[in-house]
This record gives C-alpha cells, sequence and structure tokens, in this order.
C-alpha cells in the first residue's frame, strides 16, 4: 500500500513541470486583477476621505458606517428603485414575449419571406444605438414621451430584437415532433407554442432575463436623455447626481454604488440557479 502511495505521488510530481508553475502563476495574477477592484469597493466604503486618500487600498482603521447613512439621504433610494423596477421587468415581460413568439414564427417556416423577417432584424440589430440618438428624441418628442415612465418602457422594448436572436437558435433545437403531436390532438398554434415549445425555452429565458435586467439596471444614457425630473429618475441618475462639480466624496459614491448593486448581485444569484436547473435537466433527459 505505502509503495502504491509512493508511485502515485511520484507521478504527480513528475508531471508537475515548469509550464504549470507558470500557468498557475498567470491565473492567480489574473485572479488579482478581477478581484482587486471589489476589494477595493469593500474597503473603501468603511473609510473616511481621509483615510482613503492616505490610504486608498489597506484596511479601514475602524468601521466608518456614516457613509451609508449619508448616501441613503442623498439619493430618493425607493422612488429610484420603484422606477427603476418597474421600467426593467415591465420591458422584461414585453421582451420575453414578443422575442420568443417572433422567434418561433421565423424558426418554424422556412419561406422566403420570414428569410427577410429576419435579414430586415439583423439590419436593425447592426444599427448602434448612438447614431440614431438624435432620431429617437425628436421622435419621442413628437409622441410625447419625453419624461414619461412608459415612454422609457416603449423605447427599451427595442431589445426586443436581441432576445429573437437568443431564443430563435434554442428554438431550432427543440424536437419539432413534439408540436406535430400537440397539433394532432388538435392544439391551436398559441396552446402549442405556450404549452409545449415555451416551457424548454426556460434556460434561455432566464439567460435572456439576466442580460436584460443588468443592461437596464445599469442603464445611464436613455434615461439620461428622456427623463428629466426628478420624480421619474431612476438609481444610476441618483448615482450621477451625487457628483459634485469640482469635488466628489469617493467613500460616498462607493457607498451610494453599493446600494445600487446589491439588489442586481441579488437577482443574480437568484436567477443562477434556474439557470443550472435548466441545463441539468435538460442534459439527464436528453
Amino acid at each position: 500500500m505505502k509503495k502504491q502511495k509512493s508511485m502515485f505521488f511520484s507521478s504527480n510530481a513528475e508531471k508537475y513541470t515548469w509550464r504549470t508553475l507558470l500557468l498557475e502563476i498567470v491565473m492567480l495574477v489574473i485572479c488579482c486583477i478581477v478581484v482587486l477592484p471589489f476589494y477595493y469597493l469593500f474597503v473603501s466604503v468603511f473609510k473616511t476621505m481621509r483615510e482613503m486618500g492616505l490610504n486608498p487600498l489597506g484596511l479601514p482603521g475602524s468601521l466608518y458606517l456614516e457613509n451609508f447613512k449619508y448616501a441613503w439621504e442623498q439619493i430618493r433610494f425607493w422612488q429610484a428603485f420603484g422606477n427603476t423596477l418597474l421600467i426593467t421587468f415591465s420591458t422584461l415581460i414585453i421582451v420575453v414575449l414578443f422575442g420568443s413568439m417572433a422567434a418561433y414564427a421565423v424558426a418554424r417556416r422556412k419561406s422566403k419571406f420570414y428569410r427577410l423577417v429576419m435579414l430586415y432584424f439583423l439590419l436593425g440589430f447592426m444599427v448602434p444605438f448612438q447614431t440614431t440618438m438624435i432620431p429617437l428624441y425628436q421622435q419621442m418628442q413628437f409622441f410625447g414621451l419625453i419624461n414619461k415612465i412608459y415612454g422609457l418602457i416603449i423605447l427599451s422594448t427595442g431589445s426586443c430584437v436581441f432576445a429573437f436572436f437568443l431564443y430563435q437558435g434554442f428554438i431550432k433545437t427543440v424536437p419539432y415532433e413534439l408540436e406535430e403531436s400537440a397539433v394532432i390532438d388538435g392544439a391551436k398554434p398559441f396552446r402549442v407554442f405556450f404549452q409545449i415549445t415555451f416551457p424548454l425555452l426556460k434556460p434561455i429565458t432566464v439567460t435572456m432575463a439576466i442580460f436584460h435586467v443588468m443592461s437596464n439596471w445599469n442603464d445611464f444614457m436613455t434615461p439620461f436623455l428622456f427623463l428629466h425630473s426628478r420624480e421619474n429618475t431612476t438609481l444610476m441618475l441618483e448615482m450621477y447626481r451625487g457628483v459634485g462639480e469640482f469635488t466628489n466624496n469617493w467613500p460616498l459614491m462607493m457607498s451610494i454604488m453599493v446600494l445600487i448593486i446589491s439588489p442586481l448581485v441579488l437577482f443574480y444569484i437568484f436567477a443562477q440557479r434556474f439557470i443550472i436547473e435548466g441545463l441539468t435537466s435538460g442534459a439527464v433527459k436528453g
């Protein structure tokens, strides 16, 4: 038994080369680069402005909790949180619903018309948002949607195109025989989609939800252009208003940032479990 163990450890020692050591060092360096911003954020929220200036990366001498108190007083957290939540999840429902339905119609049809529809969506998806800001603002102003929450919701549903491309590739992997058997039993197209196909799209739906929530929650440019009043503010706009004209209290800004990203982190942790469940269930069922 001892001889077998010695042979095992010696074989592992022979496999451990300088190349392996170099790769481990590189991975440790990359890990430190990734972790450093989070460490800097964590230690900064418990420091005073003077302590942060003297020792930016050091641990705080004491836990200074007044930053969170000042951050809560400076921003309209609950109002901004409610507006951001309303915009994000109302657009999410619309994007998932219409994006999946459009992708299903195009993926299950092979005619030239639907290929042209897909090409049309692709051309629109290739146009960057920055090149259309002025025309979009003029159209929003023409329809009276400036400084309106529902106006921004309508504008944000443009990400249906992104959902369309995600769903289309996934729908093609769903066996068509399942839908055929439902049609033979007398099911209509809407019933086939919502009771047969859509439940099988759970992994890509959760993935789409994570992408959409993270992009809309962190969106600054769109609310900055189309929402002007403090009553319609979002969390990113509130953080922007906390920036001073000549000086900035960085520990306070870090505390505001923690308040803003905390719901997003909790959502990601909650949704990640459903992605793993969806992938593993699909692997087991084959």
